[in-house]
């Protein structure tokens, strides 16, 4: 909106009070005017008389009295502008020779797990670094030509596939993702290649709604303004008040006034409409204030009037603010079509017209092509590159252009084209000569920050971005209170359980290990608290990457603001942790130790989330930046300093230990906690026992002790044992900060240079040969043959088992936090019949997809009044099985193919009885009939990834689902939403033909051209706030429909005008509709609605319903919830999601690499260990590893579980299978790949690190890390399936783990146990696993102490040592060697054999085989939590 700003450079400058009173002044002397107007000829689409309307000639549609407001305001502003000296942005653009290149389908192959082998391979093969890779690429577009003056408007046309998007996207400077861009774009005299520096001056807005769900219209736009408010305003105007006054006009143009505290919601999370969704993207790309702005189908998903306003409104901006607008429409009335100054015709990517739109549809007819009557300009000219639409006048058959090669090579051969050449030349002409350049650039100056660079794209500075980005990330942090409340009481819970474990730390030398391990703990807890970032940095891709082509912010901005938002909670958590922790484990009471315990974990907390947070942003997908952060957390655990001692860490990896953050902090609280004490050892020195009475001659049992002291110093001990330096206590902390500031570096660098959702750009993937050969011609012909053959085939009978369905008094309200119950559905009622299209329509916002979801059984939340009955029976627990329900959000697995997803759906949802080929061929037709035989290889993909089929595609595919099904019952949610007027028009007739075949449905359109609305029956118009406004027939040529409304109030209606346009703007509807009447009250008590309720009451009687009820379709089995058996849903679920774990390497291929890396690194820490008395806590810490290793596949497991969770709710919903079906399937398919992960780890581990070579201890290791592995994925698939969600599970996920830690035997042994904690020994089935493998490793083993490891003293004068300590060895563990001839100097090896040492465990050798039970047993109970947790959570919240 920088247009509009009010600048002013002088004290003489109007005020803001000023031009409020201009604006109200100008307002009222029109209003009268516009009042007239309105009633006289509000109804006419032109200027015109109804019998000389022809749009072709360019007339503009009659504006109301808001449009008179909004447009008057917008002159005032400009006018306002420019007296003070600011200047206009008139930039057109011009288009010469431009030719876009992109890669090959056929050398897009979907990825599999041979990919990266295959991968390896090649780059292994010398021979390829001398060959020339050869890439087959394609014409996206060809050679087009074309230009737009500023203050025009330029409507782009094609059917999907043709271009219209990459136009739109070349235009506002976005050419990254594309092979090659030849030709010429020119913004008013600058080149592209220029322009990069005014990015946010020429934007392109997507056709798909992009926004963060949890944010309120408020808090997105104002966010938006913040960035966009310039520096040159009026003297008295403050940003606060430019916002304002720029928000309430935005939202009260976009009828968005009444949604300003509403969440904006996605298709998981509830929010605004549909409708309101697409004006609230309309909104925000209006706040950028670009000069040029490129519309990408922004009109999907409103109702026809809110359509028209919108445009109206570009109309209005593009005429007073000099702005330029392109825009690619579907379906585009005449109304909407005749705002336009210009079209442009694509066809394949080829240009076959460009010129005044009132010309486009003459110059076409005398090619030789019809047009249909009442069909709009806008189909026709789309209709032109589609065999199967496209009409030829008698005489000119055989005459016409065939192809789309055809139709561009008439087009340059055109005198029209040649004049609109020559037009072109002498635009640019004008333009170099008046140079708008300067004006242009200079306006910019004068918004842009003070601070901000000079070649800086954006209006706002850095500092400015970071604030505006840091409020946002707190709002967006607040918005999800319950996981700020999970992660807190996770904190608060988990620091009293690390407490209790550590209570009070033994002051001895007994308590040197343990409070070793309490401090290792609350590193790790710490730092395991943080990994949720991991996961956020892949929430919000697509946003950022819209909001950086806007230039709103710079990207290390919002990185900027993470980080800041960061701190607090950084400093929440870890303080609070210090302050139950600390004096829980009782470490030294001394204020400055606290607080550098504290300040400590706070740099724990920082560092580990920026890491965290680097893995995202350097990988391109979750499950990639998963596995290399298990495999770095693992060499972060290693190379800590407290499993293994720096001196003796393997000299490989050493070097991991200086960059370490985790590191650093147990340096620092060690020596910390250990600075200035020291630990008795009265009761354990060496040798113990009575009658050893002389400390002269007995040892600390502790490295760093001498002999005849009976205490070691803490500095002795760090110093012996770790070799840490008190003195470097300070070097770090600050280390740990330093290493925070540098991974904030890496993020910066990452998230700058890498764009993981190429641009906003989808890419398809075929099966391998399967991919189309794209815009060839000799294919083009083969596609027309196969639509065409797929036409007739539309023509053969379907039987359909249908009936009739009806519903009254439907009321449905839902919960309003502060207000109560709010009622959406105000007594509805209607019915639907075999024969009968009936049409649902109304107002965004007027409840059309809430009253399908109520018919449909699909809401959860509220409270839903009435009754429904099918054959006037109440339904049955098959009704959703029988509904087809085609929804207006496109939710699609994306690891399948068009092909494979359809055939699913028929297997699963059609009657068992019918043969499975007779299934494929119905798929095969829909194929034809959806025009995507094409696609039936292509991946489904997802649009995050940029990989997979596009918006539209997506659409007809949700379609093709339900139809495949043959349900008996058909509801549709915007089914042409987002389709051209050719696909809409097949999917309307096709449905059509399915309601003739006896199929009851009910569809929702909000744009119906005058074709598509002849092929409707019944209407059922709901206004805002759910009420009825009419149901009942539409009648011929709709006159029974516009009779209605005429005799009870309404205007008369033009011939020419589209009906459903007329009765939405009779009603009220859309962003400024208005209407004297109270339509709903009208009709209860008109006579129709006595007539409908009486003939509702009679379908009920078995009578009337035996009129429309096929006896030989009626069968009088018992109702089945699903088609299939219990068998067969799990055979197919089991086998797509075996395909889709095959298609997935990053996730499947991604973890056999983690096991081998991690295994090399872990085995290679721990290579050829030996058999002295540190070997055996090597070897228990090598096998504590490998219980780790396993525990950290939650982390990976966890997100594949949420997000096919989210896909099985939807198959639920329509019962393709049961909710055990897919618990058990999911469990089934990880089996395998687990199994193989741990072998992979195995070899890697088991001899490197010079474990027992015998078959039966190997054998042992392999088996109960495998059952470990099996248990630890179905316990994060139950966890999944206990919570909403996985920022939820993330938040709770370290006190699982500390449990699966602590209590496992090995960091604190049951002896040390506090007695209210030792249950949770017992229950810990970490404790079987190392029980079982500790015990069976160390069993054969035969300890010999190397010549360091044994504890040192000598014996008394007179004395050997075999005599000094025969009493003490035959009451403890371990051996007494003589290391001098004179056997004075003695050596204490605290074990003779390993069975000594797990012993001291209280685990026993003998239990090995019932610990591999019992990890069975767990396996067994994870599995029927995961049943019993997906069942209570089978249906999604809506």
């Amino acid at each position: 909106m920088s247009e509009t700003h009010l600048s002013v450079s002088n004290n003489e400058s109007p005020s803001v009070e000023d031009g409020n009173r201009q604006f109200e002044e100008v307002a009222k002397d029109l209003e009268s005017q516009a009042k007239a107007i309105s009633q006289s000829q509000r109804f006419q689409d032109i200027h015109t008389d109804p019998g000389d309307v022809d749009i072709e000639l360019g007339e503009r549609v009659r504006e109301n009295e808001d449009d008179f407001k909004l447009r008057k305001y917008f002159e005032n502003s400009m006018r306002t502008q420019l007296e003070i000296g600011g200047k206009p942005k008139k930039m057109g653009v011009s288009i010469k020779n431009l030719t876009v290149v992109g890669q090959g389908a056929d050398h897009s192959i979907i990825a599999d797990n041979f990919t990266p082998f295959k991968f390896l391979l090649s780059c292994l093969n010398p021979l390829n670094y001398f060959k020339k890779r050869e890439l087959n690429t394609f014409n996206i577009l060809n050679d087009i030509n074309g230009y737009i003056e500023d203050g025009k408007m330029l409507l782009v046309l094609g059917r999907p596939g043709s271009g219209c998007s990459t136009l739109l996207r070349v235009v506002s400077n976005q050419i990254e993702s594309y092979i090659d861009v030849t030709g010429e774009v020119k913004y008013g005299n600058i080149p592209s290649d220029e322009f990069g520096r005014y990015r946010g001056e020429a934007i392109y807005t997507p056709e798909e709604d992009i926004h963060y769900p949890t944010l309120t219209v408020f808090e997105t736009l104002d966010f938006t303004l913040k960035l966009k408010t310039p520096h040159q305003r009026l003297p008295e105007e403050t940003k606060a008040n430019f916002r304002t006054k720029i928000f309430d006009l935005l939202v009260s143009m976009y009828g968005l006034v009444n949604q300003r505290n509403t969440i904006v919601g996605n298709e998981f999370v509830r929010g605004l409409s549909g409708g309101e969704r697409k004006r609230m993207t309309i909104t925000e790309a209006m706040v950028s204030g670009s000069s040029i702005t490129c519309w990408d189908s922004s009109t999907r998903g409103l109702d026809a009037a809110s359509a028209l306003d919108y445009a109206k409104s570009l109309r209005i901006m593009s005429d007073t603010l000099h702005k330029t607008t392109i825009a690619s429409f579907y379906q585009a009335s005449d109304s909407i079509y005749g705002l336009f100054d210009k079209v442009l015709v694509l066809d394949k990517g080829r240009c076959i017209y460009f010129g005044p739109i009132h010309l486009a549809k003459k110059y076409f007819l005398d090619l030789g092509f019809d047009c249909e009557p009442r069909k709009s300009v806008a189909d026709f000219l789309t209709g032109i590159s589609n065999p199967q639409e496209r009409l030829v006048r008698p005489g000119f058959e055989g005459r016409v252009p065939e192809t789309s090669g055809d139709l561009e090579s008439a087009w340059k051969r055109s005198a029209l084209f040649r004049e609109q050449m020559e037009a072109q030349q002498l635009y640019e002409a004008t333009v170099e000569k008046e140079q708008p350049s300067v004006e242009f650039i200079e306006q910019i100056r004068n918004e842009r920050s003070k601070t901000s660079s000079k070649r800086s794209p954006y209006t706002s500075s850095f500092i400015t971005q970071s604030i505006a980005l840091t409020k946002r990330q707190f709002q967006l942090s607040y918005g999800d209170k319950f996981t700020i409340v999970s992660l807190f009481s996770t904190v608060f819970i988990q620091s009293f359980i690390l407490g209790g474990v550590y209570f009070q730390l033994d002051k001895t030398t007994n308590g040197l290990f343990t409070r070793g391990g309490a401090i290792f703990s609350s590193i790790i807890f710490m730092c395991i608290l943080t990994s949720g970032n991991l996961h956020n940095t892949f929430n919000g891709r697509r946003i950022l990457q819209k909001h950086k082509s806007y230039a709103l912010y710079r990207p290390s901005a919002f990185l900027i603001s993470q980080v800041l938002v960061d701190i607090p909670f950084a400093f929440a958590q870890s303080f609070l942790h210090a302050i139950i922790a600390y004096f829980m484990y009782g470490l030294d009471y001394n204020a400055g130790k606290f607080f550098i315990f504290a300040f400590t974990l706070v740099g724990v907390t920082l560092a580990s989330g920026s890491l965290y947070r680097a893995f995202g942003n350097f990988t391109p997908t979750l499950f990639a930046g998963q596995n290399v952060m298990n495999f770095v957390f693992i060499f972060m655990v290693n190379y800590f300093g407290y499993t293994i001692p720096y001196d003796k860490m393997h000299p490989w990896f050493q070097w991991f230990f200086w960059v370490n953050p985790l590191g650093y902090a147990f340096k620092a609280l060690m020596t910390n906690e250990f600075k200035d004490q020291s630990f008795s050892c009265a009761q354990s020195a060496i040798p113990y026992g009575d009658g050893y009475t002389d400390s002269l001659h007995r040892i600390c049992p502790v490295v760093g002790s001498v002999e005849g002291e009976i205490s070691v110093a803490g500095e002795s001990y760090l110093k012996h044992t770790f070799s840490f330096k008190v003195s470097e206590r300070a070097i770090d902390v600050i280390a740990i900060y330093l290493l925070w500031l540098f991974y904030i570096a890496l993020n910066i660098f990452a998230i700058e240079f890498f764009d993981w959702t190429s641009g906003g750009y989808t890419h398809k993937v075929y099966k391998k040969g399967k991919a189309p050969k794209l815009n060839d011609v000799e294919e083009e012909r083969n596609q027309n043959k196969i639509v065409e053959q797929a036409t007739s085939n539309m023509k053969e009978n379907l039987k359909i088992a249908g009936g009739i369905f009806t519903w009254e008094n439907i009321n449905y309200s839902v919960p309003v936090p502060g207000i109560g119950q709010k009622l959406l559905l105000d007594d509805v009622l209607g019915w639907i019949k075999p024969g009968q299209m009936t049409a649902l329509m109304g107002s965004s916002g007027a409840g059309k997809t809430t009253l399908l979801d109520v018919l449909a059984k699909r809401k959860t939340i509220g409270i839903v009044q009435g009754e429904s009955a099918l054959n006037g029976k109440p339904l049955k627990i098959d009704f959703e099985r029988i509904t087809g329900y085609v929804e207006q959000m496109d939710v699609h697995n994306p690891g399948l193919t068009v092909r494979e997803a359809l055939r699913f759906s028929a297997k699963l949802r059609q009657e068992p009885e019918i043969p499975l080929a007779e299934k494929f061929e119905y798929v095969e037709r829909v194929l034809e009939m959806m025009e995507m035989k094409h696609l039936g290889d292509a991946l489904v993909g997802s649009l995050e990834t940029g990989i997979g089929i596009s918006v539209e595609e997506r659409k007809r595919l949700t379609i093709g689902l339900e139809l495949v099904a043959k349900p008996h019952i058909l509801f549709l949610d915007e089914p042409t939403s987002g389709l051209d007027a050719q696909s809409s028009y097949n999917i309307v007739k096709f449905i059509r033909k399915l309601a003739d075949a006896g199929m009851p449905l009910v569809c929702t359109i909000h744009q119906p051209s005058p074709v598509l609305f002849e092929h409707f029956d019944r209407l059922l118009l709901l206004a805002k706030g759910g009420k009825t406004v009419y149901f009942g027939d539409i009648g011929e040529n709709s006159q029974t429909l516009i009779n209605y409304f005429v005799r009870n109030g309404g205007r008369e209606s033009d011939p020419s005008e589209n009906p459903a346009e007329y009765i939405l703007d009779v009603i009220g509807a859309g962003v400024h509709g208005k209407t004297d009447y109270d339509w709903s009250a009208i009709w209860k008590s008109s006579p129709e609605y006595s007539q409908i309720k009486a003939e509702l009451a009679l379908l009920k009687t078995d009578e009337e319903l035996v009129k429309y009820i096929n006896s030989s379709n009626v069968k009088n089995e018992v109702p089945r919830e699903f088609a299939t058996s219990f068998l067969t849903q799990f055979i197919e679920v089991y086998k797509r999601f075996n395909l889709m774990w095959w298609r997935d390497p990053q996730y499947t291929i991604g973890s056999f690499a983690q096991s081998i890396i991690s295994g090399l690194i872990v085995g290679f820490t721990f290579f050829k260990l030996e058999d002295s008395s540190s070997d055996m806590n090597q070897r228990i810490f090598f096998l504590w590893e490998g219980m780790v290793l396993g525990v950290l596949l939650i982390y990976l497991v966890l997100p594949q579980f949420f997000i096919q969770k989210s896909f099985f709710k939807r198959d639920y919903a329509s019962k393709y299978y049961s909710w055990h079906s897919f618990s058990l399937a999911i469990v089934a398919v990880e089996m395998p790949y687990v199994i193989i992960s741990t072998t992979l780890f195995f070899f890697c581990t088991y001899w490197t690190a010079g474990l027992q070579f015998d078959a039966i201890s190997g054998f042992y290791y392999w088996l109960i890390h495998a059952m470990f592995g099996l248990y630890i994925v179905s316990f994060s698939q139950a966890l999944g399936a206990a919570c909403f969600d996985i920022a939820i599970s993330i938040a709770s996920l370290p006190i699982l783990l500390f449990y699966i830690f602590l209590f496992c035997g090995v960091q604190v042994p049951y002896a040390l146990l506090p007695p209210f904690f030792r249950f949770m020994y017992y229950l810990n089935p970490a404790k079987y696993l190392l029980e079982g493998i500790v015990t069976t490793i160390l069993k054969p083993v035969e300890v010999i102490c190397k010549s360091d490891d044994l504890i040192r003293f000598t014996s008394p004068s007179g004395q050997t040592c075999e005599q000094y300590t025969e009493r003490f060895t035959q009451n403890s563990p371990g051996y007494v060697v003589s290391l001098n001839a004179n056997q004075t100097e003695c050596g204490y090896c605290v074990y003779k054999n390993g069975e000594e040492y797990y012993q001291s465990l209280d685990w026993k050798y003998e239990n090995r085989w019932r610990n591999f039970g019992i990890l069975v047993a767990y396996w067994a109970s994870s599995i029927l939590f995961i049943l019993g947790f997906v069942y209570l959570t089978k249906k999604a919240r809506r």
